[in-house]
C-alpha cells in the first residue's frame, strides 16, 4: 500500500487529510447545507448529507495516509475535496473527482489541484492514463479538466443516473507521456 503526503503545499492553498472530528463534520455538513442546490446539481451525495454525523464516512476516509484523497484549504478552512476514485491497478487507469465551494470557483484552485493529484496518480501510483468524467450540463467542471489539458474523449449517453434520470458524461484524459511533455521543463 501506498502511503500519500497528509499535506500538498499549492501556493495559496493547500490540499489535506483532515481529522475526522466533530467540529471538522460540523463544519463540512454546514458548508454542504449553506450550498445544497447548488452541489446536488451534480452530486448525488448531497441527498445523503442530512446532519454533522453524515459527514463522517468522508471524512474517516480521506483522513487515512493510504486513501488518495484530500480536502482543498484556503485560509485555514475547507474549501472542496479532490479524490483519485476508481483505481484500476491491472489496467492503471484513475479517475480524479471533486467538488469545490461555489464561492471559491473562478481562481484557479481546482485546475492546480487536479495538476496536484496527475502527479499522485502518475508518481507514485503509475498509473497510465488519469480520467475526469463529467456531467456534460456541468460546465465549470468540464472547463476545468480543459484547463487542465485533458483531451475530450466523447460522451458516454446516459452512463450515470442521478435521482432516477440518466445523464451523458463527457469523458476527458490524460496519459502519462503528455503529462511528462507538461512537466519536462518544469
Amino acid at each position: 500500500m501506498t502511503d500519500f503526503p497528509k499535506s500538498i503545499d499549492c501556493g495559496d492553498f493547500r490540499l489535506e487529510k483532515v481529522a475526522p472530528t466533530f467540529d471538522v463534520a460540523r463544519y463540512l455538513f454546514e458548508l454542504v447545507d449553506s450550498q445544497r442546490e447548488y452541489m446536488a446539481q451534480w452530486l448525488e451525495w448531497v441527498d445523503k448529507s442530512n446532519c454533522p454525523e453524515d459527514m463522517y464516512p468522508h471524512l474517516l476516509k480521506a483522513s487515512g495516509v493510504t486513501h488518495p484523497g484530500y480536502y482543498i484549504i484556503v485560509d485555514d478552512k475547507i474549501v472542496g475535496a479532490i479524490d483519485l476514485v476508481r483505481v484500476d491497478e491491472k489496467h492503471k487507469t484513475v479517475e480524479i473527482g471533486y467538488w469545490l465551494s461555489r464561492d471559491y470557483n473562478g481562481r484557479g484552485i481546482m485546475t492546480r489541484a487536479v495538476h496536484a493529484m496527475e502527479k499522485l496518480a502518475f508518481d507514485m501510483l503509475g498509473m497510465h492514463r488519469v480520467e475526469i468524467r463529467a456531467d456534460v450540463r456541468n460546465k465549470k467542471s468540464c472547463a476545468v479538466a480543459e484547463r487542465a489539458g485533458y483531451v475530450y474523449e466523447g460522451v458516454l449517453r446516459g452512463a450515470y443516473v442521478l435521482r432516477g434520470v440518466p445523464t451523458d458524461i463527457a469523458v476527458r484524459s490524460k496519459l502519462k507521456s503528455e503529462w511528462e511533455k507538461e512537466n519536462k521543463n518544469a
